[in-house]
């Protein structure tokens, strides 16, 4: 996994309708993109996540798709175990399964749902894969655990992909977090715009923690999440950064300044900037560009950045 670099999509749905969606995922699917993801809130204005991304399963063709990420606790583990296999069928093997202890305390306490400790969410979320891998083995499971129990329960069909969909584990908490995406990541996932130093510093402590379950720290890959403002030449990036500078209420230059570890400039400019990353060993990259997100924004990136990072025969 980590010799493949792989460029995602990632959209924050709040506030837009299915058939922006639809748009962006399709673009995406088309352009090449390697995956699209949507983010799992309850208490805004915005579509479901797991919903929604089973519809675009019927609207694309190969991208990958990623919820961005799943909060544990809304959800089973036995039930999603099995609403991800189904998604992964129907998908023809294109779940990436994104998961996370579960941030927004908020959301949680307006649904009604219980929301403990970190230490415990964790722990639950540790417990939570487990158990989804165990229904994903195609036999029949019996599970008593700390948090959740099976009795002869059957994922049936289970997933396409073998041996099963990648799990990405959300979440950057250094003592309970990256300990469980040590011990059940195939990928994690932190906060967006980190610099090659901090990714750095979560790196050893995540082959800390790797090194404590005797697991090898190379089967976990790194993502990143970067803001994307791209444009064709200087004249364009400069008129985009005022643009978007005056949406926050800052002046170009401050708000150049806020952005020094995005990926920003020509298309040159941002294949050297995410070189550095790739360098360092990050193989995933889930891409914020400006919303309402422009499918011009995509083709340029695709056609004049991803091509950098690719080989040959896997240009679409």
């Amino acid at each position: 996994m980590a010799n493949n670099i792989n460029f995602a999509v990632r959209l924050h749905q709040g506030g837009f309708e299915y058939a922006y969606l639809r748009e962006i995922f399709q673009a995406a699917d088309r352009l090449g993109y390697d995956g699209a993801s949507l983010y799992d809130l309850m208490s805004i204005s915005t579509l479901e996540c797991w919903t929604t991304l089973s519809a675009l399963a019927a609207e694309t063709k190969r991208i990958r798709l990623v919820p961005m990420v799943l909060a544990n606790l809304y959800r089973h583990p036995a039930a999603l175990a099995k609403m991800a296999a189904t998604l992964d069928v129907i998908s023809g093997g294109r779940l990436v399964l994104g998961v996370g202890a579960g941030g927004g305390e908020g959301d949680h306490k307006a649904y009604g749902l219980p929301y403990p400790s970190t230490r415990e969410r964790a722990a639950m979320l540790g417990e939570a894969v487990n158990v989804i891998r165990l229904l994903w083995s195609r036999e029949r499971v019996s599970f008593e655990g700390e948090y959740y129990r099976l009795t002869d329960a059957l994922c049936d069909p289970a997933p396409l992909q073998k041996p099963s969909p990648p799990i990405l584990i959300g979440g950057h908490g250094e003592r309970h977090l990256l300990r469980v995406a040590a011990a059940h990541a195939d990928i994690t996932n932190m906060r967006a715009d980190m610099s090659v130093e901090e990714h750095e510093a979560k790196r050893r402590v995540l082959d800390a923690h790797c090194d404590a379950v005797e697991r090898e720290p190379s089967e976990v890959a790194l993502s990143h999440n970067a803001h994307v403002f791209i444009g064709e030449d200087e004249t364009a990036v400069e008129r985009l950064l005022a643009e978007h500078a005056a949406r926050h209420g800052m002046t170009a230059e401050r708000f150049r300044a806020s952005l020094s570890n995005a990926v920003v400039g020509t298309p040159q400019q941002c294949v050297t900037k995410l070189r550095q990353y790739t360098d360092y060993g990050i193989s995933w990259f889930f891409l914020l560009f400006p919303e309402p997100v422009s499918v011009e924004d995509l083709e340029l990136f695709a056609n004049e950045v991803m091509p950098h990072f690719k080989p040959a025969s896997a240009a679409r």
